[in-house]
């Protein structure tokens, strides 16, 4: 269940909750919802789709409106079977079309900080949620920084190779913040080691 955006209040109020004795902020900032993936340019794909998807399943209702002229075999056959084959595809309109809202919803509920210990990503409602990563743990920071300063830091944690000798990366990703420059600047500052 999707929930309205909580304010930056209360999201500022549970992260104080959430930290530690004598743990101080260094940078907070919530994400710019224009700014994350999954942003309304899938709606270019989306909204053909779901057309063409209610398109396709109103052709294969046609049978059930037309039924006095149309043979009773073909009305069962393919008055079941297309329709039935027409509902996957306008589900997956659909939830492409929701996608964007969904994120920018998701947006209005997280909050990322920096503190003198760990980077924090908080989401906020009534399951609150908290991920941090250690300073100590972090290693390195990817930033991809967009001309208005908002951007997206990738920050890697840790590595681990699993069973084939592949090579498994866990990272920690902040997304879509203000000022992206700024905050890899005050972890690399503060990180230790």
């Amino acid at each position: 269940m999707d929930l309205p955006p909580a304010s930056p209040i209360a999201l500022e109020a549970d992260l104080r909750r959430e930290l530690a004795s004598g743990e101080r902020v260094l940078w907070s900032g919530q994400p710019l919802a224009k700014r994350l993936k999954g942003g309304f340019d899938i709606w270019l794909f989306a909204v053909p789709w779901t057309l063409f998807a209610l398109f396709w399943e109103s052709m294969a209702l046609l049978p059930w409106s037309a039924s006095s002229k149309t043979p009773a075999g073909v009305t069962w056959t393919f008055g079941i079977i297309m329709p039935i084959f027409g509902l996957p595809f306008i589900a997956v309109g659909l939830w492409m079309l929701w996608k964007p809202i969904r994120a920018m919803r998701q947006a209005g509920q997280t909050l990322y900080a920096l503190t003198d210990r760990r980077i924090v990503r908080l989401v906020g409602g009534p399951a609150r949620e908290l991920h941090s990563v250690l300073l100590d743990q972090i290693g390195p920071i990817n930033r991809r920084e967009l001309p208005d300063g908002t951007g997206h830091l990738r920050i890697e944690t840790h590595s681990t190779t699993d069973s084939d000798g592949d090579r498994q990366t866990q990272t920690f990703d902040v997304l879509g913040v203000p000022g992206v420059a700024r905050l890899e600047r005050l972890i690399l500052e503060n990180r230790k080691g």
